[in-house]
């Protein structure tokens, strides 16, 4: 098997696939179905399974001023569809050239040189200059190519939607994410870099690290929140329990939207590592206090709060480093 990830279309060789495109924003479990099939037939098959994606959005391309953030960074979408059991991601550049070619043209290329056995999309897929590529177009070029096309009604077994939109309402709208953590399988979050804030919550008592959030990534709504960090330079497979704010701290007359994170029973420094956020559950919205005694007195039910929610999840809270 050749490299996991390819960034052309020419690079997948003459490999035979079975093969499915799409964004997958977040990788709901909606996409994590769809991708199950594809595994399970390649397998099947004993070829390859192969995920066309594309960096950035085409939304973001298409309609720029009118574009949803992100669930997940290109790196994590990348991971969980390879997670997923997917042997193969053509991470394509969109832009405006990949934009206007025709249905037609953009499969002549994915026949070319991805040579499916099969093509598996959800019965509300499209692709193409305006959308030409639906499922009622794969399947006329099914019968004439010589591909077999599997479309996958929407499946859904939960009463929580399982939609990329749905995902981005509950954290922007609602900061539930827990329901949110429903629909993708897993806990929604956050990754960046550690920058240098303005050190107040050391002296309030709570050091937090303040996280660089990359641009246009999906953001919970104002709040205070429990939330699993993973630092990427430390062990593997490690998190820690900590404490989440995300607002413009109007106590203090902030404009700025911040994310800051307070690891409990952590004395280690983060500045300038990467470290990757999972929202548990969110403990409180924002708003502001009248003094700040008074918010330090909030500041530590918040963080009674919070360790409860962890102690119910089983979640053992270490001693300080």
């Amino acid at each position: 098997m050749s490299q996991p990830i390819v960034h052309d279309l020419q690079s997948l060789s003459d490999t035979r696939h079975v093969l499915t495109i799409g964004s997958f924003d977040g990788v709901h479990r909606g996409h994590q179905y769809l991708l199950s099939r594809v595994v399970n037939e390649a397998r099947g098959r004993g070829i390859a399974s192969l995920v066309v994606t594309f960096d950035p959005l085409p939304a973001e391309v298409l309609r720029p001023d009118k574009a949803p953030t992100r669930i997940s960074t290109t790196e994590e979408r990348t991971r969980e569809i390879l997670n997923s059991g997917i042997d193969r991601v053509a991470l394509l550049t969109f832009d405006q050239a990949l934009a206007s070619r025709t249905a037609d043209d953009f499969l002549d290329d994915i026949r070319l040189h991805a040579r499916p056995e099969v093509i598996v999309v959800g019965n509300d897929f499209a692709f193409g200059h305006k959308r030409q590529g639906t499922p009622e177009f794969l399947q006329q070029r099914a019968h004439s190519d010589g591909f077999e096309l599997q479309v996958i009604e929407r499946h859904n077994p939960t009463s929580v939607e399982w939609s990329s939109s749905f995902v981005r309402r509950q954290l922007i709208d609602d900061g539930n994410v827990t329901r949110a953590a429903e629909a993708l399988g897993r806990y929604p979050g956050l990754s960046g870099r550690v920058r240098d804030g303005d050190h107040r919550g050391r002296e309030l008592g709570y050091p937090t690290a303040n996280l660089a959030v990359p641009d246009r990534l999906t953001v919970p709504a104002d709040g205070i929140y429990a939330a699993m960090v993973a630092v990427h330079d430390s062990e593997p497979g490690t998190s820690r329990p900590a404490l989440v704010y995300v607002g413009t701290r109007p106590t203090f007359g902030g404009t700025e939207r911040i994310v800051e994170v307070f690891l409990l029973n952590f004395r280690g420094d983060l500045y300038d590592r990467t470290i990757s956020l999972h929202f548990v559950d969110r403990i409180r919205g924002d708003r502001r206090f009248d003094t700040v005694e008074e918010l330090v007195e909030q500041m530590k039910r918040d963080e009674a709060a919070g360790r409860e929610i962890f102690a119910n999840l089983g979640i053992i809270i270490a001693a300080a480093e």
